[in-house]
């Protein structure tokens, strides 16, 4: 009698399962089955990228969003987004420029998420977001730049920092990999801040969002730019092993 009552009591003490995370994405689902695998997967996927990375900051956009960093929404399971460092300057840059589009594109995916239940909390944040869409404008031509002036010569990038010659197209191929996701989830991002940012800045923001509009085709240019320079990348890493 005894055994049974202190199995009885563990059961009731302990929870019967500890039940998996339910990504957002995931559990607005109908099908209980779709909903299953979609968060093995996204788990799977955000186990992935949190190996080896550590969360990127709001305030990497500025300080306007410095208020983020203390509860960083970049670090939740929903909305993470990392970066990691291999130690070759040129490399590690290109990749922060890349990591400051996908963080502005993530916090609008987080501000529309946040609108949900908090909408003076989403208006604020969408008001700071929306410069940093219109900014993508510019800063897409600098990604190309960059990865172009970075790829004028990757052979010797390699053989200047050999300790790092497997490192390089690695990070190259994340950076990318970032940036092609980024440009793809760009007009979601872009539709999602509007009716947002329209409760923080009023009439002035129909016309920025033509002008981000117009970002996302130059966005997409250096992605698949990026996507070269990685390519290449990689060739050269491989002639030099």
């Amino acid at each position: 009698m005894n055994k049974i009552l202190a199995i009885f009591a563990f059961v009731v003490v302990m929870p019967l399962s500890s039940p998996a995370h339910a990504f957002i994405k995931c559990d607005k689902m109908e099908d209980a089955k779709k909903a299953k695998k979609c968060n093995k997967n996204t788990q799977k996927a955000l186990d992935k990228a949190r190996k080896g990375t550590t969360a990127v900051k709001p305030s990497s956009l500025g300080s306007a969003f410095s208020y983020l960093d203390a509860d960083n929404p970049l670090d939740s399971d929903d909305f993470y987004l990392g970066e990691a460092k291999i130690g070759v300057k040129a490399v590690d840059d290109l990749n922060a420029q890349i990591n400051k589009i996908a963080a502005t594109v993530q916090l609008a995916a987080y501000a529309g998420h946040l609108n949900e239940t908090d909408k003076a909390a989403a208006s604020k944040l969408g008001g700071a977001l929306l410069p940093e869409l219109i900014k993508l404008k510019d800063e897409a031509p600098k990604v190309v730049e960059k990865a172009q002036g970075l790829m004028a010569d990757p052979a010797s990038l390699i053989q200047d920092n050999p300790a790092a010659a497997l490192k390089i197209p690695k990070a190259l191929a994340s950076g990318v990999k970032s940036a092609l996701a980024a440009v793809k989830a760009l007009p979601g991002a872009t539709k999602a801040i509007g009716p947002i940012a329209k409760g923080a800045a009023g009439a002035a923001v129909g016309g920025a969002m033509d002008k981000v509009s117009g970002a996302v085709d130059k966005a997409k240019d250096a992605a698949d730019t990026a996507k070269d320079a990685a390519g290449a990348a990689k060739d050269a890493a491989d002639a030099v092993k």
